[in-house]
């Protein structure tokens, strides 16, 4: 009988601790599943950067999660999307990561939204993983930040940790320009009027 109670509880393990980046049921709080422990409360061991402070409706942006400098501690898992607040609402996921190697990287779809969420594929540990996000079309989200979880091991994670802000372009300074241009363009046109 024990034997059997051994057994299962390795079954369980192995299956709650998502190994190969499986984590659908974690979309929302992003938090693992490894009963019986929580997330750390200690200072989290790396960065999560963006290439841009700013991003355009279909623009594109590479995210960064690394270990601190000079840190030999690596991690074996983690989960990665963009996320926005509107008002109180927060707005999860946003846009969509692209060119994602699937043997290192397994696209998540969370809300129905393909490729919109990205976790490990499997438990090998790393230092380093750098991926490239497409926003959305719409400007509807405005600023957006993105989120993540990292796994050190199945004792060990820190949840939901955030990037700095990304700010929506305005459209405002290229419509001043193509206003400008049009402006310079009419009395250019005018002046070989005047010629003629």
């Amino acid at each position: 009988m024990s034997l059997l109670a051994v057994v299962c509880v390795m079954c369980v393990e192995e299956y709650v601790g998502f190994p190969n980046g499986s984590v659908v049921i974690s979309c929302g709080n992003m938090m693992p599943v490894h009963p019986p422990f929580t997330p750390s409360t200690s200072s989290p061991p790396f960065t999560l950067s963006t290439s841009s402070a700013t991003y355009r409706p279909g623009g594109v942006i590479t995210v960064t999660m690394e270990m601190v400098k000079n840190s030999s501690m690596e991690f074996q898992g983690f989960l990665l999307q963009a996320r926005s607040w509107n008002g109180q609402a927060l707005l999860w996921p946003i846009g969509k990561f692209r060119g994602i190697n699937t043997t290192l990287f397994t696209a998540v779809h969370c809300n129905n939204m393909e490729n919109s969420t990205v976790s490990q594929a499997s438990g090998v540990k790393k230092k380093k993983v750098q991926l490239t996000w497409e926003a959305p079309s719409s400007s509807y989200y405005g600023d957006i930040f993105f989120s993540a979880s990292l796994i050190q091991d199945y004792t060990t994670f820190w949840v939901q940790l955030n990037s700095s802000t990304l700010s929506l372009e305005s459209s405002g300074n290229s419509a001043a320009g193509a206003l400008s241009s049009s402006t310079l363009i009419f009395i250019s046109l005018l002046s070989l009027c005047v010629h003629c």
